[in-house]
């Protein structure tokens, strides 16, 4: 069933016997395409004895595929109109099981551990998906996922100008790399861009040592004033005198501008806005 579940003929026809009409704004483009269907799989370096979830499910052209190289599957589809055709499509594997529901509901710790976590993310929860795997990152092991093609070069942008604040949360507890791009004419039915294959990999040791909402302030403080001096940033919700002395015992120059600070940089503002916490 995984090779014609590629074909958009085949596609189309199964969703048409279950009666599902797509729906643009839950972002449902289906891989129609083996070549990067068996890349994803070869990415994930799945090795059987382990639990794989699968955000956004779909019509299970992934779920197939991948089902054969791990112990478990758990496949999440938010849509419940599409229950019934992954059923169906993941009839022959018995270690797939089918969980209705939204991911971002789910506790990660609830559905295994030292998860593989893997899908074709919907675009727009692409944030909410990622924050999610940060904050319950106990749980997992690596990741595997394909993502809007901008929002992929930003997670790994270098300090600059086109660093984004996901991308900086992210690296500090994944290593992070865009293996792919793909073109949306592997798609069916094609988006309106381009998408990019993104593998994370969990580090032994975080990048950074300041308390997680301690870090996750520096970051807000620093993006919210994107294009700003630093220290305009800091202006933006601190007073004169606060900002000049977190620039200070962090040893940071307010004229640089946030978003080109390095991880280690960042993590010392993090520290300077928890002076209680670990150092």
């Amino acid at each position: 069933m995984e090779g014609k579940l590629t074909s958009p003929t085949v596609l189309r026809e199964v969703l048409s016997r279950h009666g599902v009409r797509l729906r643009p704004e839950l972002g449902q483009h289906f891989l129609a395409d083996g070549n990067i269907l068996e890349r994803i799989v070869e990415l994930t370096e799945a090795g059987g004895d382990e639990t794989a979830v699968e955000v956004g499910a779909g019509a299970g052209t992934l779920t197939v595929a991948l089902a054969p190289r791990v112990r478990e599957l758990v496949a999440v589809e938010v849509d419940r109109r599409l229950i019934s055709v992954l059923e169906e499509t993941t009839a022959a594997h018995p270690n797939v099981r089918v969980l209705p529901g939204d991911f971002r509901g789910f506790p990660l710790s609830s559905l295994g551990e030292r998860i593989l976590l893997v899908g074709n993310l919907p675009y727009g929860i692409t944030s909410d998906v990622l924050v999610k795997l940060i904050r319950e990152r106990e749980a997992v092991e690596r990741a595997v996922v394909m993502v809007q093609r901008e929002v992929g070069e930003k997670l790994v942008a270098p300090p600059g100008p086109e660093a984004s604040r996901l991308g900086v949360h992210l690296r500090a507890y994944f290593d992070a790399e865009v293996v792919r791009k793909v073109p949306r004419t592997v798609f069916f039915p094609p988006p309106a861009v381009d998408s990019a294959l993104i593998r994370l990999r969990k580090l032994p040791v975080p990048h950074v040592t300041a308390p997680e909402p301690a870090f996750e302030r520096a970051l807000s403080l620093i993006f919210s004033g994107r294009r700003k001096t630093l220290r305009r940033a800091l202006l933006g919700q601190l007073s004169a005198a606060e900002a000049d002395r977190i620039l200070a015992e962090a040893r940071l120059d307010g004229r640089v501008r946030g978003e080109a600070l390095p991880l280690e940089a960042v993590d010392r503002l993090a520290h300077t806005l928890d002076p209680g916490g670990t150092r």
